[in-house]
């Protein structure tokens, strides 16, 4: 079965390599340059997945993924070069499924959406699921033990999103943290995770399934969704 992809980019360059790039992985890929040419797609509900920019001609990427979200709910990724903290829980609180900052490296896209691809359309079931809670700061375990968040922790662990296995690079993360990579001391992630680990230890929580991946960075072994903050 085919799995069609939507990129919504207004670079026409980077869109035609990108969508190139999806079509000989073996994917149905379109793409178009503005929420306009959104609005007047046939049937946009059709698409199985949406790689989505914020920075477009006529708006915000995000208008999209709000109109999106009232037809159809497949995965949305946003790659865009906004990539603050500020930017990046903007869109996932905004239901985004994931947010990568460019320039991003084509092999991590394609592992992402390769996950989604393998899965279809179906859903996990939240019982099976770690869960993000943005309105109330909160880690939740499948088992229903809940942890309290600080900031960095919450857009930490939304890197890791449905991505479940997805090695997600230092660097990355520390730019998602809103940091540069080359100036950053990577001892304070390393003790930010050190504390989330405990924390969730000091709960009574199953076992984290946070793993170091030494010299590249960390994956998550499980399941992982944030909730929908208006929920």
């Amino acid at each position: 079965m085919s799995f069609n992809i939507l990129v919504v980019e207004d670079e026409d360059d980077f869109r035609d390599v990108l969508v190139e790039y999806l079509v000989l992985k073996g994917f149905e890929a379109e793409g178009i340059g503005s929420i306009a040419q959104y609005q007047a797609l046939s049937n946009p509900g059709s698409v199985d997945l949406i790689v989505l920019d914020r920075t477009l001609p006529d708006g915000d990427g995000l208008d999209i993924l709000k109109a999106h979200r009232k037809i159809a709910d497949i995965p949305v990724i946003i790659l865009s070069g906004l990539g603050t903290v500020e930017d990046r829980v903007k869109g996932l609180e905004s239901d985004a499924d994931y947010y990568l900052v460019k320039p991003v490296k084509t092999p991590e896209l394609l592992a992402i959406v390769n996950r989604y691809a393998r899965r279809g359309k179906t859903i996990p079931s939240l019982e099976t699921c770690w869960k993000i809670n943005p309105k109330q700061w909160e880690l939740c375990s499948p088992c229903g033990i809940a942890i309290k968040l600080t900031n960095l922790e919450m857009v930490f662990l939304h890197c890791f999103t449905d991505a479940e296995g997805v090695t997600i690079s230092r660097d990355d993360i520390i730019k998602i943290l809103g940091h540069r990579p080359d100036v950053y001391d990577v001892r304070r992630l390393e003790t930010m995770v050190s504390r989330l680990r405990h924390k969730t230890k000091e709960a009574g929580m199953a076992e984290f399934p946070l793993a170091t991946v030494y010299g590249a960075g960390y994956t998550f072994n499980g399941k992982m969704v944030a909730l929908d903050p208006a929920a």
